[in-house]
């Protein structure tokens, strides 16, 4: 899947396998599941809400199933 979101874009996506692999557990474990994720200007994605918490940002690639997050949630 190409990467034609925009920046700001919030898209629900699932981090992969091997992406939270090399997360510390603590971290495995806030991350596990559908989440939402802002594209930031850089081309990379933040989990929503955690944009100054969490130093760590992802690529495209570390995302599965990315889908536009539904209007009005």
């Amino acid at each position: 899947m190409e990467d034609t979101y925009h920046p700001g874009s919030v898209i629900a996506a699932w981090l992969s396998p091997a992406i939270l692999g090399e997360l510390e557990p603590m971290l495995r474990r806030l991350l596990v599941g559908q989440q939402l994720f802002v594209k930031q200007d850089d081309g990379t994605y933040r989990p929503k809400g955690c944009q100054f918490g969490l130093a760590r940002s992802f690529a495209f690639a570390d995302l599965n199933q990315p889908t536009l997050r539904p209007a009005g949630i």
